[in-house]
């Protein structure tokens, strides 16, 4: 299904920015229907590749149990006709799955990563840097947890063009300053060919170029909501990454979306070299520009 919830392409924000908004407890967490599909994908994912989606550092052990106490109270108490907690067991209602928090003591963000759509990191403090100290990352977006891993945010988005220059700085002031009970939310998007979910590999357009299609036969425009929270106990800051995506094709299709398609368009228009290249569209930039310049015909 494709509702265009979230539509940080539409014009109204310049990309590569911090764009962060204030975020209520309630709307922490988002459940949808496709909430059974993706926990199974997610399922299968960490049954037959944990170390690829999930890893983590000594010493974040604490913070994992942290965010699985939290993030279970947070469902029961927010989503009680889809979540159940009773005697140390969580249950899904649409799934009919149950779980002994219990089971995963040695792995505590494993099962919060089962629970819901979203994806988790930990970044901790370590000396003067803030560094991803876990994860259970099972819907990357072109990038490899084994990558990433104990390093600080600086070489964590160092292929961010302008991260060091401009938003280094001001990334680590927010995870300086951020406290407990305060919750902050951001956007970012990418096309991508198809709806897969679990895509590290670094966006590419190669299929669909050679084939010679319209990209709206091939395209999804990918949006990551992303959410920051301080976890009281620990100290540290928990990430959050949940994926929604939207076909070009549906974008074509709903007449009332060509202000999307226009802001999608001058967005790409205005975009540097560094960044058409970060995003992958290097050589499917003109191609895809063309084709939304149709779409906004009218008629």
């Amino acid at each position: 299904m494709n509702d265009f919830r979230y539509t940080p392409y539409d014009g109204s924000a310049r990309p590569f920015t911090m764009g962060l908004h204030l975020c209520t407890p309630e709307d922490w967490i988002e459940i949808d229907d496709k909430l059974p599909v993706q926990l199974a994908r997610k399922a299968a994912l960490l049954s037959k590749n944990r170390e690829d989606v999930y890893l983590s550092l000594p010493g974040a052990h604490d913070a994992e149990h942290e965010v699985l106490d939290v993030l279970v109270q947070h469902l029961s108490q927010n989503f009680p006709d889809i979540y159940t907690y009773k005697e140390g067991e969580v249950s899904i209602k649409p799934t009919g799955q149950t779980y002994r928090l219990g089971d995963f003591d040695d792995a505590p963000l494993t099962l919060a990563g089962r629970l819901v759509q979203e994806d988790f990191c930990i970044i901790q403090q370590a000396d003067e840097s803030h560094v991803l100290s876990a994860a259970c990352l099972c819907f990357p977006s072109s990038w490899r947890l084994a990558d990433k891993i104990g390093k600080p945010l600086e070489q964590v988005h160092a292929p961010v063009p302008g991260y060091a220059q401009v938003l280094a700085r001001k990334v680590n002031l927010v995870f300086d300053r951020l406290l407990p009970g305060k919750i902050l939310w951001r956007q970012n998007w990418s096309l991508d060919e198809g709806p897969e979910l679990h895509r590290p590999a670094p966006h590419s357009h190669a299929d669909w170029l050679q084939s010679g299609d319209s990209p709206v036969d091939h395209l999804f425009i990918r949006v990551e909501r992303q959410t920051l929270r301080r976890l009281p106990k620990s100290g540290a800051v928990l990430f959050s990454i949940r994926i929604h995506t939207d076909s070009l094709s549906a974008l074509a299709e709903n007449p009332k979306a060509k202000h999307l398609a226009a802001g999608l368009m001058r967005q790409l228009e205005e975009m540097t070299p560094e960044e058409i290249s970060y995003k992958g569209l290097a050589q499917a930039v003109g191609p895809i520009i063309h084709e939304l310049k149709r779409l906004m015909m009218p008629g």
